[in-house]
């Protein structure tokens, strides 16, 4: 068990996921995220923000000033946020970024869009399999039920 700075207590399966979740956004696997990485993870995200908003959140997360943000750093600032229940409105905001046609369902193509948006390349079987994994009826698809399900599962 680790603890951040607000004295939250993560378990291993909580650190386990917030290392996945900083490797996403390390695309180039430095073990660290640059300016550059931090602003395509926000893009993929659907977080639009200039790059001197970007240089601004950069500074603040990157405690040691050394030009990158390590996992350390990374998780002592998201774990809060990462970790805590979510609002069914927050949920609904989440899926909509995903959902780029707006017909109520996550498809293997945008979902294979926001990965590859991250950096991350996966074939067409791997996507059928992440959605396989959350896809309660078996339609190929996610639908907000599914990834509410999955959200408040994982938290």
């Amino acid at each position: 068990m680790s603890y951040n700075k607000n004295g939250r207590k993560l378990n291993t399966n909580q650190l386990q996921e917030l290392r996945q979740a900083f490797d996403l956004f390390d695309s180039d696997c430095s073990g660290g995220i640059s300016i550059i990485e931090l602003k395509q993870a926000l893009s993929a995200l659907g977080v639009s923000i200039n790059d001197q908003e970007a240089r601004q959140m950069f500074l603040a997360i990157d405690a040691d000033k050394n030009g990158r943000i390590e996992f350390g750093e990374f998780a002592e600032i998201v774990a809060d946020f990462y970790f805590k229940k979510h609002s069914r409105a927050e949920i609904l905001e989440a899926f909509r970024r995903f959902d780029h046609n707006r017909d109520g369902f996550i498809e293997a193509d945008e979902l294979q869009n926001i990965l590859s948006q991250l950096g991350r390349s996966f074939s067409k079987d791997e996507i059928r399999l992440m959605i396989e994994k959350v896809d309660r009826d078996g339609n190929g698809k996610i639908s907000i039920e599914e990834f509410a399900a999955l959200i408040e599962r994982e938290c």
